[in-house]
């Protein structure tokens, strides 16, 4: 009789007891599930917060100055008279609104970009674990790799450039939306308004989120959702609707003319080609990653350099589609990649193509490739909490750099020998607080670089004259 009782118990006899202790342990069980995702949440977007906690004690550097602080169309007063002549009027409104609230303080503005990037490591382990259910994970193995991914994603050094600073905000506030409308789209339930107005705002945010519905044609692609074009329909009326309310503007028009006639798209996709392998090597090697990267020099279509970079860019992008079926979250984070850098880096000309911005929505599928590799290993989450640890202080040592300007441009030059845009930076840095010695040497080394330098060569000029200039944006 004693080996039957566990038995009857486990079938759920209706004896009053074995029921109260089913129910019980049934209980026990789903409320340790449960446990779980919040544990996941609070562990990903505690260790984000102490990686960018720096930022919060960090001042204005770089192109916040001319993004942020001397910005007509930033401030309160004049930014409705300004709406038509500016570009991305979203992100415009967000600097006006914080300027009528408490002006131009930058923790203020700080804290809005790290409580954006909270949000947006949320969204980014929702999905992320959402997108391995559907790829045939079990619930906690999709929990790990989603919160493994998330937490290697809001880490990462890459994403200063958009935490820390405070014109990094539109790549920040685009990612937190273009990231909302996928999770309303993709979810049991569709939310068709609000996805439609979420992406339709990201592109008045930063243009680059037109991607936004290609993103969500390659998670349809990749994974067995067993869901409509319906679905992606409001996200493409959004973005559609708001990209013509942007061409309509005259600014953003002078913008996409200026890239044209610096370069044709042919050319531009040819450069970007090695801009494209630049910013992917440096996000495997974070360590080097530094204010002003070094931009590659691009060569011919038929060069060997050339050739290489092109058979090992398409051919990810094509394995990934191949197979889809078989590894269906590898090839969603493969071509998440591809899909995210093609307004940054493909036929349109930037001056600076090689940036660690455009990698803050594109690196979700290179922490997503990482997660999945640690996942199938042994030792994946000892080596994964490793991983992260030594990300984390490298992107602390990156956020401590904005409290001081100076540090900021020598850690720059420092980590792109060779390259005369951060000499110039930081001698107009130096120049700019009153160590007029060390800023012509400092401009001096930028012109025997580059003896073309314009600005380097006009700050020399200025400074010899008494005075000097703030650095311009690059």
């Amino acid at each position: 009789m004693t080996s039957v009782r566990p038995l009857c118990r486990a079938v759920g006899r209706n004896r009053k007891g074995d029921k109260v202790a089913a129910e019980r342990d049934a209980d026990e069980v789903r409320s340790t599930f449960w446990a779980w995702p919040r544990l996941a949440f609070a562990a990903v977007l505690g260790v984000a917060v102490l990686s960018h906690l720096p930022a919060l004690w960090g001042g204005f550097v770089y192109d916040d100055f001319a993004d942020v602080v001397d910005n007509p169309s930033a401030k309160a007063a004049t930014y409705f008279a300004r709406l038509w002549g500016m570009t991305r009027p979203l992100l415009k409104a967000s600097y006006a609104a914080q300027d009528a609230l408490h002006g131009p303080g930058a923790p203020a503005y700080h804290l809005v970009n790290l409580a954006l990037h909270l949000v947006t490591v949320a969204l980014v382990l929702v999905l992320m674990r959402r997108a391995a259910g559907l790829a045939g994970y079990k619930p906690i193995r999709a929990l790990w790799i989603g919160g493994l991914a998330a937490a290697i994603w809001a880490v990462h050094p890459a994403a200063v450039d958009t935490v820390g600073q405070v014109a990094g905000r539109s790549a920040g506030l685009s990612t937190t939306l273009v990231l909302l409308a996928l999770w309303l789209t993709t979810g049991p339930r569709a939310h068709p308004v609000g996805a439609g107005l979420a992406a339709g705002l990201a592109v008045l945010t930063r243009e680059t989120a037109l991607v936004a519905p290609l993103l969500l044609l390659v998670w349809q692609l990749c994974l067995p959702t067993g869901q409509g074009a319906r679905r992606v329909l409001p996200v493409w009326i959004g973005v559609l609707l708001a990209g013509a309310l942007l061409m309509a503007m005259p600014r953003h028009r002078e913008l996409v003319a200026f890239s044209l006639d610096q370069r044709a798209p042919i050319d531009a996709l040819r450069a970007n080609v090695f801009a494209v392998t630049e910013m992917l090597r440096l996000w495997l090697t974070p360590w080097q990653i530094g204010a002003v990267p070094s931009q590659p020099v691009a060569y011919g279509w038929l060069d060997a350099p050339t050739l290489i970079r092109l058979v090992g860019l398409g051919g990810a992008l094509l394995a990934a589609l191949v197979l889809r079926r078989r590894w269906p979250l590898l090839a969603l984070a493969i071509l998440w990649v591809g899909v995210a850098l093609l307004p940054t880096n493909s036929v349109i000309w930037r001056v600076n193509p090689v940036a660690m911005r455009p990698l803050y929505l594109a690196g979700i599928g290179l922490a997503l490739v990482l997660a999945l590799g640690l996942s199938r290993l042994v030792a994946g989450r000892v080596l994964g909490s490793v991983l992260i640890a030594g990300l984390g202080v490298l992107t602390w040592q990156r956020e401590m750099l904005y409290a001081d300007p100076v540090a900021y441009f020598a850690d720059a030059a420092q980590k792109a020998p060779g390259q005369a845009a951060p000499l110039v930076l930081l001698g107009l840095t130096l120049a700019n607080g009153g160590q007029v010695v060390d800023a012509r040497a400092v401009l001096a080394e930028a012109l025997q670089i580059d003896p073309a330098n314009p600005e380097a060569a006009n700050a020399l000029r200025l400074l010899q004259a008494g005075s000097v200039y703030s650095p311009s944006p690059p």
